[in-house]
Formats: structure tokens, C-alpha cells, sequence
């Protein structure tokens, strides 16, 4: 994967986070405070349609289709990856969003790290392509998160 590619999606996913925390979707957590990913996705989701462009539609087909792999503690002692798993209870938004933060979690992490290759060539480059472009849609949806994107 492209180092700057890496670089652009870190960059473009601490602005929306931030844009979240400096409006109402700022979570707080006695003194801490986080983003409230979820409240968000839950208000913007009347708003978010895949048709937009064919661009974003194919991200979100990508991502859905294929969604990212979660890092987990298998009953050996190793660290696998297991599937992701649609929640029905959750809205679309809600679930991509979730997975774009996996992706986050994975490349932050390092949890896409292979040793010996890629085992689906090109696989962890569209698992930070998708996001990417989805967070730039995301970022326009609600008035106040696309002003604090802005400044």
C-alpha cells in the first residue's frame, strides 16, 4: 500500500473526528472526551446516499461486500482475524462507519501487517481507498461537522 495513501486516510479520519468532537458529537466520558460516532451516524443516515456519485457507490459496495477483518485472541494464544458482522439492529451508515473505524484500528495498529504478502492482492489498498472516500462524504452531511471539517 502507498505509503501516502496511509497518510491521507489517518489525516482525513483525525479532521472528522475532530469535526465531531468540536460540535454535539463530542462524547464525554467524566473528563475525557471522545467522538460520538454512532450518535452521527444515527442523525445523518436520512442524509446518506450511496447513489451520489458512482464513486462513492462503489466504496460503499466494496466495503459492504467486503467488509474489514477484526483482530482477535483465537483459542491457540495467536492473534487472528475474523469477519465482520452486520448488526441488523444498526442503520447502513452506522455499520460503515464502524467499519471504517476497523480499518483505522488495523492500519493504526498495525494489524495488517503479513509477513508473508497479502493473500487477496490489492485487498488492504481498497480497504483504505473505500473509507476514505466515504469520511469525505460523511464530512458533508451535517451542517456544523462539515464547518468544523472546514476549518
Amino acid at each position: 500500500m502507498p505509503s501516502d495513501l496511509a497518510c491521507e486516510f489517518l489525516a482525513v479520519f483525525a479532521r472528522m473526528e475532530y469535526a465531531l468532537k468540536a460540535t454535539r458529537f463530542a462524547l464525554r466520558n467524566r473528563n475525557d472526551v471522545s467522538a460520538s460516532w454512532d450518535r452521527f451516524a444515527n442523525e445523518a443516515h436520512e442524509r446518506f446516499h450511496a447513489e451520489t456519485s458512482e464513486e462513492l457507490k462503489a466504496a460503499v459496495d466494496f466495503l459492504w461486500n467486503f467488509p474489514p477483518r477484526k483482530q482477535f485472541f483465537a483459542d491457540d494464544e495467536r492473534v487472528r482475524f475474523r469477519d465482520f458482522e452486520i448488526d441488523p439492529a444498526q442503520c447502513q451508515l452506522q455499520q460503515l462507519i464502524l467499519m471504517v473505524r476497523t480499518v483505522r484500528n488495523n492500519l493504526f495498529h498495525g494489524g495488517k501487517h503479513l509477513p508473508d504478502g497479502e493473500s487477496e492482492p490489492g485487498r488492504n489498498e481498497r480497504l483504505v481507498r473505500s473509507p476514505l472516500v466515504l469520511l469525505r462524504e460523511c464530512a458533508q452531511l451535517v451542517d456544523d461537522v462539515r464547518e468544523a471539517y472546514g476549518r
